[in-house]
């Protein structure tokens, strides 16, 4: 993954200075809509404060502002002069450009800029909030900055995060005068920039010089050791050697558990990673150009995909765009499908990534954000880009298997977000909280490793519970609207996985030998369902044309649900439960007739199943549970679908 990303920034470099290629893009519109650009200029002259958000973004603005994010380090004093955020420039931001050495011109306007534009709040809070914009002078708030202080202190019992809670305040403040002074909030607005006397900071040579100083890595040294000693673990050179990553917004190793540390000395962590200042320029380069171009979504994921081309020509830029337009294309292909007759244009003629001229493998890195800093939550490397066709094929398979099983009109939304939506998963403050058995299973589809079924239907099974019982803070509490249709993509999902080879096809039984519906022997017979599963979806089948007798007469009741335990049902209850289904066959009726006289052939054969097979039964009380919903589902979801709703 490491030389995949040098080989991006090498690509880059060469085309381009290191700055350049440290921006980071923002996006320009949000929901169809143009961002703009807001501008916190400091007429020092005037003493005025002037807000203008007049200028709307566009494809160059975050290059023309120098937006290289924020300072590296969680607890970096951050002082770049554009931000995405206004938060920086409310409290820390000039205090902490005064401290810098910017040359006379540059220096002596920012230190009249924190003199008169801000208050001093003293020695009793953290430095990074001590100083605060003074906008009730310049009538942008009502509130004073020292009521604002004084409320802070009174209402945070921990002193800690008192200047917090007073940045809270100004933004407060600040968003209430963008909504009556221009009437606008702050997500129109992309990009907050910081001018004095109408002058950009960016523009100063001083300030772009000290942003790329900011950028490069303090010279290693390791205690004890010559600086030619040390060697770069990418390209063996010995000179400018640094073990300092921290300007990285990956983290690629970790320097917080001493097991981790060569000999188990936390002061050996530099032996682990350090590179010489070229690969390091690569790197940063090549991760900046990663986390714009080649980040992407996957559910709730955050998923970098990167190149490494492993053998043919290094590529240039203009390759390299055209590389990073396929991968994201195929994988946003392949991420949710419904339209299975358009997507077989697009697994022909765009989701095959060969080229004669050069080969590349990619790495999927799932992560997660925290302080400032990316977290690897899991790395699936060295995947043949060939992965999209084969993934994609296995959709189109799956989701017409299940159209030409279940019905035409069955809209089936299948794809690499499905796997998400098949494993229920707490998710809290909007981040899943319980991902590795999610990533277990991405990780399998990529590198086509077996997968246990009876895990996977345990898991599916917990999904009908979470959406049956209606249970909160789950990742398909909102997805579902019933469990008829959730089952129906669960078949579906195992398909899928069958087709990719990840789940071993089963011994399918011989339908022809079975005396029922020929549209329950198609469905059993591309299901590929053996004799005990095909008896489980048959008595789900019956319970289905229960329900759907009972739902008519009971305006939407089903009380034979009643019978099914969400938590299984085990062999000694599936003998009961066919007992109550024919009795519920006796008492339901249908266009004045009992259900059994519909249905005499499919219990019979039922029966039949069940004798032949109740003393070596196999399958455990999950698989039963799942296979009887499989047939109510296929029994319920007929009449939706014949009406077309």
């Amino acid at each position: 993954m490491i030389e995949g990303i040098i080989q991006i920034g090498q690509a880059l470099l060469e085309g381009g200075d290191l700055l350049s290629n440290l921006i980071r893009e923002v996006p320009s519109e949000r929901m169809g809509k143009r961002l703009h650009v807001l501008k916190l200029n400091f007429d020092v002259s005037n003493t005025i404060l002037q807000v203008d958000v007049k200028e709307e973004m566009d494809e160059n603005s975050t290059g023309k502002y120098l937006f290289v994010g924020s300072a590296d380090g969680p607890n970096s004093p951050q002082w770049f002069a554009s931000s995405s955020s206004l938060n920086y420039f409310l409290t820390e931001t000039v205090p902490n450009l005064a401290d810098m050495d910017l040359g006379v011109e540059l220096n002596d306007k920012i230190k009249k800029v924190l003199d008169s534009f801000f208050l001093d709040l003293g020695e009793g809070i953290n430095r990074k909030y001590r100083y605060a914009l003074n906008l009730k002078k310049f009538n942008i708030a009502d509130k004073e900055v020292t009521e604002l202080y004084e409320k802070a202190l009174r209402e945070v019992t921990d002193s800690k995060k008192v200047g917090k809670e007073l940045v809270k305040s100004l933004l407060k403040e600040f968003n209430q005068y963008l909504s009556t002074e221009f009437d606008i909030n702050q997500n129109d607005i992309g990009l907050y920039v910081l001018l004095i006397d109408g002058k950009p900071l960016v523009e100063y040579g001083e300030y772009t010089k000290a942003v790329l100083e900011a950028k490069k890595p303090k010279p290693s040294v390791t205690k004890g050791k010559k600086v030619q000693q040390a060697v770069c673990s990418i390209c063996g050179s010995h000179n400018n050697i640094t073990d300092d990553l921290t300007k990285m917004k990956v983290k690629f190793y970790t320097t917080n558990q001493i097991i981790f540390a060569s000999s188990l000395d936390k002061k050996n962590y530099c032996k682990n990673f350090q590179v010489c200042g070229e690969c390091l320029n690569r790197l940063l380069s090549g991760e900046t150009y990663v986390t714009n171009n080649l980040n992407t979504k996957l559910a709730d994921f955050n998923v970098y995909i990167i190149p490494h081309f492993v053998y043919g020509q290094l590529l240039d830029k203009n390759e390299l765009e055209q590389v990073k337009d396929r991968i994201n294309f195929s994988f946003n292909t392949v991420k949710n499908i419904e339209d299975v007759k358009n997507f077989r244009n697009e697994i022909v003629n765009n989701l095959d990534l060969k080229n004669e001229d050069s080969y590349f493998l990619l790495n999927f890195m799932f992560y997660k954000t925290s302080n400032l800093a990316t977290k690897i939550q899991r790395l699936i490397k060295d995947i043949n880009p060939s992965v999209f066709e084969r993934i994609g094929k296995a959709i189109f398979y799956a989701i017409s298997d299940m159209k030409q099983s279940v019905s035409d009109n069955l809209k089936v939304f299948l794809g690499l977000e499905t796997v998400y939506y098949m494993i229920p998963t707490r998710v809290k403050k909007g981040q899943t909280a319980e991902f590795r058995d999610v990533l277990n299973l991405y990780d399998a589809i990529f590198t086509s490793k077996r997968v246990n079924r009876q895990h996977i239907i345990s898991n599916i099974v917990n999904g009908v519970k979470v959406i049956a019982l209606g249970k909160e803070g789950y990742n398909l509490s909102q997805h579902e609207k019933g469990i008829e249709f959730y089952i129906i993509r669960s078949n579906a999902f195992l398909r899928f996985l069958e087709h990719l080879g990840c789940l071993k096809e089963g011994s399918a039984m011989n339908v022809s030998e079975l005396s029922i519906k020929d549209k329950l022997k198609n469905y059993i017979g591309t299901m590929g369902y053996n004799e005990q599963q095909s008896a489980m979806f048959i008595l789900g089948y019956l319970i289905g044309e229960i329900g759907n007798a009972q739902h008519k007469r009971l305006d939407g009741e089903k009380p034979i649900l009643n019978k099914l335990n969400f938590n299984g049902i085990d062999k000694a209850k599936v003998k009961r439960l066919v007992n109550d289904v024919y009795n519920k066959l006796n008492q339901e009726k249908s266009n004045d007739k009992k259900l059994r006289v519909y249905h005499e052939t499919e219990y019979f054969e039922l029966k039949k199943l069940l004798d032949a097979n109740f003393h070596s039964w196999k399958l455990n009380k999950s698989e039963n549970l799942f296979y009887i919903l499989s047939g109510y589902s296929f029994a319920t979801v007929q009449p939706i679908l014949k009406e077309g709703k």
